[in-house]
């Protein structure tokens, strides 16, 4: 953090960045070859959470690539889906209103993909709406107390 205050020239501070951006990639090869081994244990020994010291978690989690996404023919059903549940069965009356039908859709779509568990929630399966690829294997790293 005290380099900026040794005045460098460019041409260090650029040889500096170089370097740090290599040692990075480096890290995160490593890091990713470390975490696909870590996963691969966690699958052998059916193993979904790990607690470890200080309360920190590795959770490993599986999802799949989707896209080609028929984002009309999915949004038309949520929205059929959200007008019946705005609908009081009891009574008959239409509790919500349409400006609150759309905004109550983005609890199932983000800008830039569908959120899936939520989709599930009122019983659609995304994969109906896209081309799945295979699943992809990720953990979830959180830090425990004082790290």
């Amino acid at each position: 953090m005290e380099y900026p205050d040794s005045n460098p020239d460019i041409g260090e501070a650029s040889e500096l960045l170089l370097q740090m951006n290599l040692a990075k990639r480096d890290i995160g090869i490593a890091y990713d070859g470390l975490s696909a081994f870590v996963a691969h244990l966690m699958e052998k020994n059916k193993t979904k959470d790990l607690s470890l010291g200080l309360g920190a978690q590795i959770e490993r989690k599986v999802a799949f690539d989707r896209k080609g996404w028929r984002h009309k023919d999915l949004a038309l059903d949520v929205a059929h889906r959200l007008s019946q549940s705005a609908v009081d069965m009891d009574t008959g009356e239409v509790v919500l209103s349409q400006e609150e039908l759309v905004v109550k859709l983005l609890d199932y779509l983000q800008p830039s993909y569908w959120r899936v568990g939520e989709l599930n929630k009122i019983g659609l399966n995304a994969d109906n709406y896209c081309e799945t690829g295979e699943a992809k294997v990720s953990l979830i790293v959180r830090k425990g107390e004082n790290q």
